[in-house]
């Protein structure tokens, strides 16, 4: 704010600023960031004025930058999306290649992608879906080919899809079962791509939360990065739907269309924290893990959201031998680090104790808190606060670790396509302790879809020709009687099964109930 002209700004993004300006530094890297899209901008708008109806994209890999892994930048995945730097947001679904928590965080990125497009009907995602044999199975396949479908794909890509004898890199199609199973997926999409090319997700009710703050002091690395993944998952598998926001949703007041957010960054901006915090004293519901909203954007203790989740921090405890980096990777050889007990039994928000993994918050809670979980030590696990008409959860811990204690067995990690390997292992064994914890904050939204078997993810999708809800099955093996419930009144003259299979329907004033045999994915076509 002194300097008198430009050249005496100064721009430093060297770790001696990091430590030692952080405000220097951040907005350092924040330019970096906004110039970078300037400049890609210009040569885009070139191509947009002698090319208006082509789409002007960048293959995405979500595997890197390694350290955050399915956790993409802001500034890349939603940013140049909104400043139309970019116009067809893009990616891969190679997770079966990653030993993440589970497959379905590949829905990760479309969810981030599709935070891009908010608003921008005309911006497609285009999405690989690679049916590549060895590496994917034709099972797998067709669960990341409907959750794509499910999560805002709009433009499909096989990528590399022929045999080895006519391929031309290391990726290839050498089996016959996959071919089929893309062929039967393919006629099925001929069904609905309608409603696929013209409609969106349904918008939900309840947020997690990303920054361009957070990704500038590196919130999304290790075990923050592996707690962020399995709490995304947890809250899906708590069948709640879920938009991403990120800052200019809360300065801009598109907060305020959301009922529940979910906040895992250590840092937040000063001006989004003032939104969230008179957000959450007008009603809204804060679920915040491990140290989350503890900093502001200049590194320093963050004055506004400690005292709104009822804490001040005196630490976070990172053991070295206790980190989680991939979960079915590292999991198995991992021991709890602390336990979460509740403080009353039969809790409605933490119903059972809880293993603590790889992270603990030392807090010192505040008048205004109320401990409902203890550490051994006594110390708070979990806060609940009720600023004005809202209220707040305050893990001390990351309840997505918890979620996945002891579910992954001990096989070596690989890239084979073998049923029993551990790239495509499912975990089910899951702490539903966790998932509860992790819903309480939704329980008592009126949820658009629910299904019988939690491990079933449902996703509508809505245009003006209909509605297409896809399933995808996340669990070991093929459902029988599944029952999958919507909510509000039946409109639809015409429901039907992708597949062609049987299906069951009742109709009631405000529900309509299906009943349906589900094996690793299908899709409802709503007329």
């Amino acid at each position: 704010p002194r300097a008198k002209d430009w050249d005496a700004i100064s721009h430093d993004l060297s770790d001696q600023a990091k430590t030692n300006r952080p405000d220097l530094y951040y907005w350092s890297r924040r330019h970096l960031h906004h110039h970078g899209i300037q400049k890609t901008k210009e040569r885009t708008d070139i191509l947009r004025k002698h090319l208006p109806n082509a789409g002007i994209g960048a293959n995405y890999s979500p595997h890197y930058p390694a350290e955050h892994r399915y956790l993409g930048e802001v500034h890349k995945w939603v940013n140049v999306f909104r400043a139309e730097a970019m116009t067809q947001p893009w990616s891969e679904d190679y997770v079966f290649q990653m030993p993440v928590a589970s497959m379905q965080l590949n829905n990760l990125n479309l969810d981030l992608l599709r935070a891009g497009t908010r608003g921008k009907p005309n911006q497609k995602i285009h999405y690989y879906c690679m049916a590549h044999w060895p590496g994917n199975r034709p099972d797998s396949w067709r669960r990341l080919f409907y959750g794509a479908l499910g999560h805002g794909m709009q433009i499909v890509n096989l990528f590399e899809f022929r045999p080895v004898q006519a391929a031309y890199t290391e990726n290839h199609v050498t089996h016959d079962e996959t071919y089929a199973t893309v062929l039967t997926a393919f006629r099925e999409l001929g069904l609905f791509d309608d409603i696929v090319w013209n409609g969106r997700p349904r918008q939900a009710r309840t947020a997690l939360w990303f920054s361009e703050t957070g990704d500038v002091w590196g919130d999304s690395r290790g075990s923050f990065a592996a707690g962020k993944r399995s709490l995304y998952l947890a809250i899906r598998h708590a069948q709640i739907p879920l938009d991403f926001l990120v800052e200019a949703d809360a300065l801009d007041d598109t907060l305020s269309q959301y009922q529940v957010l979910y906040l895992a960054d250590r840092h937040v901006s000063r001006a989004a924290s003032a939104k969230i915090a008179a957000w959450v004293k007008a009603g809204g519901r804060l679920l915040a893990t491990a140290g989350a909203g503890a900093y502001d954007e200049r590194d320093r203790p963050n004055r506004i959201l400690r005292p709104l989740l009822g804490f001040d921090l005196l630490g976070i405890d990172e053991p070295q031998g206790a980190q989680i980096d991939m979960i079915r990777q590292d999991m198995p050889f991992t021991e709890p680090i602390d336990s979460a007990t509740p403080a009353v039994a039969g809790s409605p928000a933490l119903p059972a104790a809880l293993p603590v993994l790889a992270v603990r918050a030392r807090l010192k809670k505040t008048a205004a808190a109320e401990t409902l979980a203890t550490f051994a030590d006594g110390s708070p696990a979990l806060l609940r606060s009720t600023p004005g008409k809202g209220e707040i959860l305050t893990c001390a811990f990351l309840p997505g670790l918890s979620y996945y204690h002891d579910s992954v067995p001990r096989i070596p990690a690989d890239r084979s396509s073998a049923p029993d390997s551990l790239a495509h292992f499912l975990p089910t064994e899951l702490q539903t302790a966790a998932r509860r914890l992790v819903a309480h904050p939704a329980r008592d939204l009126a949820l658009p879809v629910t299904c019988s078997e939690p491990l079933v993810e449902p996703c509508l999708v809505d245009a003006s020709a209909g509605s297409l809800l896809t399933l995808v099955n996340w669990s070991q093996g093929p459902i029988q009687n599944l029952v999958v419930t919507l909510t509000g009144k039946p409109t639809a003259q015409k429901i039907t099964l992708a597949s062609g299979k049987p299906l069951q329907t009742k109709r009631e004033a405000n529900r309509l109930t299906l009943t349906l045999d589900l094996e690793a994915a299908d899709a409802v076509i709503l007329r």
